[in-house]
């Protein structure tokens, strides 16, 4: 958390400078832009992928459990209206906590529980397609970090894993629709893939049946996310 409150503000300013630099009426040609500000609302399924990867040496085969959840969330964004129908943000995603399981062929009711909690910084980017003069088209993409932290247990709670943390190069890929119903006021209506990378945890604290400290839990992160958004111009 403490490496996320360090870039936010670099984010935002990086942001800030590169709509400001696109967005002068000279060479955009129309006027100048606009900030604004959003706030969002999701409903995301998240996925935990390469759960397979997790170290259980000697525990027999790999067998899948839970590896999806569904949860809502929300995010804040504050960015910048080019006149050339293109927009750019930093957005911060509010944290969210999943569990995730999977089990071994040789102890098939002691299931690993994988916590994951995610957040992230975005840096996207937005070209919106004008319908008419209240409703438009956009596809968006965006590039930043996703900071995961990853703990939980096996078998029975008293059988922890130490936690661990990693900040992860994080990417997405959008579409959706805006509506205008008064000037300087948009509602956006989305759906967009989220990429977070590969998250581990510690090793396990806990006596196995070898006596050793050698089981680790891994997993890739991806959402899949419905957006409902409220953004206001400046």
């Amino acid at each position: 958390m403490k490496n996320l409150q360090r870039i936010l503000p670099v984010f935002f300013l990086a942001a800030s400078g590169s709509a400001l630099a696109q967005g002068n009426p000279s060479s955009a040609g129309t006027g100048g832009g606009s900030y604004y500000g959003a706030l969002r609302i999701n409903s995301a399924n998240y996925k935990a992928h390469d759960m397979d990867s997790s170290a259980r040496p000697g525990l027999g085969q790999f067998v899948p459990g839970d590896d999806s959840r569904s949860a809502a969330g929300g995010s804040l964004a504050l960015g910048y209206q080019l006149p050339s129908n293109w927009r750019v943000e930093a957005e911060y995603t509010l944290p969210k906590r999943n569990e995730f399981t999977s089990g071994s062929t040789n102890f098939p009711t002691s299931f690993n529980h994988h916590k994951i909690r995610s957040q992230r910084l975005m840096l996207n980017a937005y070209k919106d397609f004008p319908l008419n003069a209240q409703f438009s088209l956009y596809g968006m993409g965006g590039l930043g970090l996703a900071h995961l932290e990853s703990s939980g247990w096996q078998g029975n709670v008293n059988r922890q894993y130490f936690s661990d943390s990693q900040n992860k190069l994080a990417y997405s890929l959008g579409l959706g629709l805006s509506y205008s119903p008064v000037q300087k006021l948009s509602v956006d209506l989305g759906w967009r893939y989220v990429a977070m990378g590969r998250t581990r945890s510690g090793a396990n604290n806990f006596t196995n049946v070898r006596g050793q400290q050698d089981e680790q839990m891994r997993a890739k992160l991806t959402s899949s996310e419905v957006t409902l958004g409220l953004r206001y111009r400046f």
